[in-house]
């Protein structure tokens, strides 16, 4: 047998050590591997981690696998937590909100507005006030089931102009009611002037004997 088939013949039973001139086994490999590993996130987080040389096998690949637990769990959190939320957006209908239109005007809803004790129900109400106008003026026809794309679908047809306030005071209103978060003072001017184009706006002659579904 000559030098190329003895190194090749150890070459494929187990990884050599050019180095040390010794063959290393699949745990060494392995530790060697997950302490480059460790050794990255220590540096990441500015703390050192020590493992015995005898016996630290098993202690790395068990640091190992909570480590990488932890990190998938959080990734699901997260993932979950935005696709319930999209859900919830898209699927958001007027059903919730249809009997405080019955029960009250958009002089009413505009002064509980406000009122409101905080932003984020000041920008209800003043949402709910443009849907309840708009379908009082009949540029648009409500239902419990509509949905914002369907009422954006209908003033498209009927006062184009409208659509970009509208798609504006939605956007506010998905940001500040689903997703609980405070409006800068920019972006709150932004939507009054938004709800302020879609109550005062003119109606399409064309929509004016559409029937009242509030």
């Amino acid at each position: 047998m000559n030098f190329n088939d003895a190194m090749n013949d150890v070459l494929k039973t187990r990884r050599y050590d050019f180095l040390t001139g010794r063959r290393v086994d699949a745990g060494e490999y392995l530790n060697d591997l997950v302490n480059k590993f460790l050794k990255s996130i220590s540096d990441l987080f500015s703390f050192e981690m020590s493992i015995s040389a005898s016996g630290g096998t098993g202690t790395v690949v068990v640091i190992f696998a909570v480590i990488t637990v932890v990190l998938v769990a959080f990734a699901v959190y997260f993932l979950v937590r935005t696709k319930l939320r999209s859900r919830k957006v898209v699927r958001h209908t007027l059903e919730n909100l249809f009997e405080e239109m019955k029960h009250h005007t958009v002089e009413e809803l505009m002064q509980l507005s406000e009122s409101a004790e905080n932003r984020r129900i000041s920008v209800r109400y003043k949402y709910i006030a443009v849907i309840l106008s708009l379908n009082e003026r009949h540029i648009i026809v409500i239902q419990p089931s509509s949905t914002n794309a369907v009422i954006l679908k209908q003033i498209k047809t009927a006062l184009p102009e409208l659509a970009v306030p509208f798609s504006q005071v939605t956007e506010a209103f998905h940001y500040a009611w689903f997703g609980h978060k405070e409006l800068s003072e920019e972006n709150y001017s932004s939507f009054i002037v938004a709800v302020n184009k879609l109550l005062y706006s003119k109606v399409n002659p064309a929509h004016e004997k559409l029937p009242r579904n509030c």
